[in-house]
């Protein structure tokens, strides 16, 4: 059976887990634009509406929201989480040789 092992499952799941929150975050980020979106259209419309200039700032948050849906939804993501866990082998590589020539037995935690 190729079951996978529990620090592969673990990886797996903290994984999974990021990229539900990416997604969830992301939503709340649209939420937010479009909610802005509107008061800003209400306040442009109450204060000057002879002159249209909400969708200026939006316009450009669009643009925002456009590059967190590269990074959520591209290839960003995926090289984002392998430099990632290239750091953390890198860290734990050095933690374990800084531990090594601290005089310490592999078999101790002291």
């Amino acid at each position: 059976m190729a079951d996978l092992s529990t620090a592969d499952e673990d990886v797996a799941f903290r994984r999974a887990t990021e990229r539900v929150r990416a997604r969830i975050g992301f939503a709340a980020h649209v939420g937010v634009y479009l909610a802005i979106g509107l008061l800003l259209l209400v306040l442009n419309l109450v204060t000057t509406p002879e002159s249209l200039w909400f969708f200026w700032p939006m316009l450009f948050w669009l643009i925002a929201l456009g590059a967190h849906v590269v990074v959520l939804f591209g290839p960003g993501m995926r090289a984002i989480e392998g430099w990632r866990d290239r750091e953390y082998e890198r860290e734990i590589a050095r933690m374990m040789a800084r531990r090594g020539s601290d005089g310490n037995d592999a078999g101790t935690d002291r």
